[in-house]
């Protein structure tokens, strides 16, 4: 039986929450803008490739490690990968798998020969399961990935990856080009490196990666309850230029406060409204970085 991959990850799946609570998974915003791209390369008969310009806690990297776990435990032979920038970040990735292989109903748990801090098997000792694997790695690595042959692979916070360019080399030649191959590449803006000149190269249509972003106002849960809200002229100008609400505004000011040092630089770099803004506040400019977002903001909007 086939199961529709959002049908089997919200109905099956489960999280952990911001609040350490166990639940089921259910798509937000932003999670189901990336399904229903993914969905449309997939109907079209298409490798699905994409790569992601996001700000933080969006659920992107869940959504990836949902569907990758789908693709291996439902399938025979499908060999998954999980690559981060650091060893907690890796983990963290791949404890996600393992939570889910923990609250899968039993009827639909796979035979397991192996789960552990590097991988799960799907498969028994005398080779009679799945035979699929996720495995979970580290970029700056000895080789990484060239020794294997992928069907899915997650690439996370390439931005923060040492020698991305060599690494990611080896790692895409890892997965054919067919239709039943996915290659999801994320990543929060870190200035003018090699994850942006793989991101232009999506947008100028000079690979086959189509580009995701998704500005922090599109998360539903970014909104706090305000009374009369006294806006400044930047706070109106966003609220103009992207429709935003005075809920909206007043979580934007929260941030900035408690989570950004005060230091709204900081903001647009974490938190951006458009991708120029990612990359602008993140790298080195000599130029004044507020009037140049502004001007893009204006092309691209009006």
């Amino acid at each position: 039986m086939i199961i529709n991959t959002k049908k089997y990850i919200e109905e099956f799946l489960k999280i952990k929450t911001k609040d350490s609570e166990i639940i089921p998974f259910k798509l937000n915003k932003p999670q189901l803008k990336l399904y229903d791209l993914l969905k449309r390369q997939s109907e079209a008969g298409k490798p699905q490739r994409v790569i992601i310009l996001k700000a933080r806690q969006m659920g992107f990297s869940t959504l990836t490690e949902a569907i990758l776990f789908k693709r291996t435990a439902t399938k025979a032979n499908v060999n998954s990968g999980i690559i981060a920038h650091k060893d907690d970040a890796t983990t963290n990735l791949f404890n996600m798998s393992k939570l889910f292989l923990e609250e899968l109903p039993e009827q639909l748990k796979p035979k397991t020969k192996a789960s552990n801090a590097k991988e799960i098997i799907f498969d028994d000792r005398d080779g009679n399961g799945l035979r699929s694997k996720v495995k979970c790695m580290t970029a700056g690595g000895d080789g990484i990935g060239r020794s294997d042959t992928f069907q899915n692979l997650h690439l996370s916070e390439v931005s923060s990856w040492t020698h991305a360019k060599e690494i990611l080399d080896g790692l895409l030649q890892a997965v054919p080009n067919k239709p039943n191959t996915l290659i999801i590449i994320e990543s929060t803006a870190k200035g003018y490196d090699y994850f942006k000149e793989l991101w232009d190269k999506a947008c100028d249509g000079e690979n086959d990666f189509e580009p995701l972003f998704c500005a922090w106002w599109e998360l539903d849960e970014y909104r706090l309850p305000c009374g009369e809200l006294e806006l400044t002229e930047e706070e109106q100008e966003l609220k103009a230029l992207y429709n935003l609400d005075n809920e909206q505004i007043a979580w934007r000011r929260w941030c900035i406060r408690n989570n950004c040092g005060n230091d709204v630089n900081t903001f647009k770099q974490e938190y951006p409204s458009c991708p120029e803004e990612a990359f602008l506040a993140s790298g080195e400019c000599i130029f004044d970085k507020d009037i140049i977002v502004s001007q893009i903001g204006f092309h691209i909007f009006f």
